[in-house]
C-alpha cells in the first residue's frame, strides 16, 4: 500500500490515492478468501458438497438483500449529489451504473434474473421478497444503510470495494450450480449476470461497477474528502464489510435444517 495516510483536508497525487485504493482493495480481496471463499459454506459448495437446504436458505436471504441494496446504491446518487456535482465526469457513469441495476435486461432490473434462479432453487416471489431476513443476513444490509445515511460519502464508497469479490463470488456460483447441481445457463441466470456486471465493461459501455467504485474512492482521496467518523476508518468500513458477507455465509451453513 501507498505510504501515504488520507487525511480530512489533506489532498493525495493521483499516484497516491490510486495507490493507496489498489492497496486497500488487495486487502479486501484476502479477507474475502479468508472469511468467504474458505468459509464453511463456499468450500463445501464449489465441491458440490453442500446441502439444497443450505442453498436455498442462503439465496433466500440473499435475493431479499439484492432488492434491498440496490435502492441503497440508487438512493446513494442524490446522498451525495454534493460531491459528484463536484466530478460532474461521473454522474454518467453512476447514473449508468445504478440504470444497469433496474432496467437490465428489462425492469425492474437485476431482480427478475435473480427470481428466475430463486424459482429454480424452489423459492417463490413471496419467500424472497416478503419473508424476514435471518438477523446474520440482515447485518450488511444494516451496516450499508448506516454509511450511507448516518456515515460520510467516504465511509459508504470506501464499503464498496466488496463489489468486485463479489463479481468473482458470482462466477463460482455460475460454475457450481451447472456443474454440480444440474441447473441449466438459464436457471443460473442471476450470478452470471452479476459476473459481468461487476467486474467487466458491458451493455454498450458500462463500466464494471468495481472499476467505477475504485474511481470514486480515488477522486475522495484526490479532494481530501477522507472524512470518517471515530470508531471508523476507510479500512474499517471496507473489511468489515467483507467480514458480515461472511456472517451471512455462515449462517446458512449452521442454521440450514
Amino acid at each position: 500500500m501507498s505510504g501515504a495516510t488520507p487525511k480530512l483536508g489533506v489532498t493525495m497525487t493521483p499516484e497516491e490515492a490510486k495507490g493507496f485504493v489498489d492497496g486497500l482493495n488487495e486487502k479486501v480481496i484476502q479477507r474475502w478468501e479468508e472469511r468467504v471463499t474458505r468459509g464453511a459454506f463456499m468450500s463445501q459448495f464449489v465441491e458440490g458438497k453442500l446441502s439444497m437446504s443450505a442453498i436455498k436458505l442462503f439465496f433466500k436471504n440473499w435475493g431479499n438483500f439484492t432488492v434491498e441494496i440496490n435502492t441503497l446504491i440508487a438512493a446513494s446518487y442524490h446522498k451525495h449529489i454534493g460531491f459528484f456535482k463536484r466530478h460532474s465526469d461521473l454522474l454518467g457513469p453512476l447514473g449508468a451504473k445504478i440504470a444497469d441495476e433496474f432496467i437490465h435486461p428489462k425492469p425492474p432490473g437485476h431482480v427478475l434474473v435473480m427470481l428466475q434462479t430463486a424459482e429454480a432453487l424452489g423459492l417463490t416471489k413471496d419467500d424472497v421478497l416478503r419473508q424476514p431476513m435471518l438477523p446474520e443476513a440482515r447485518a450488511i444490509l444494516d451496516f450499508k444503510r448506516a454509511l450511507l445515511w448516518e456515515g460520510t460519502v467516504a465511509e459508504w464508497w470506501f464499503s464498496m470495494l466488496t463489489e468486485e469479490p463479489i463479481g468473482h463470488w458470482a462466477a463460482a456460483w455460475f460454475r457450481t450450480l451447472t456443474t454440480h447441481y444440474g441447473f441449466s445457463r438459464s436457471q443460473a441466470v442471476y450470478f452470471s449476470t452479476h459476473e459481468e456486471a461487476d467486474l467487466k465493461e458491458h451493455d454498450d459501455g458500462v463500466m464494471g461497477h468495481g472499476s467505477f467504485n475504485r474511481m470514486v474512492m480515488q477522486r475522495i482521496l484526490e479532494d481530501g474528502y477522507a472524512d470518517v467518523r471515530e470508531g471508523y476508518s476507510l479500512e474499517y468500513c471496507a473489511i468489515a464489510a467483507v467480514d458480515l458477507y461472511g456472517v451471512m455465509h455462515r449462517a446458512a451453513v449452521e442454521l440450514a435444517s
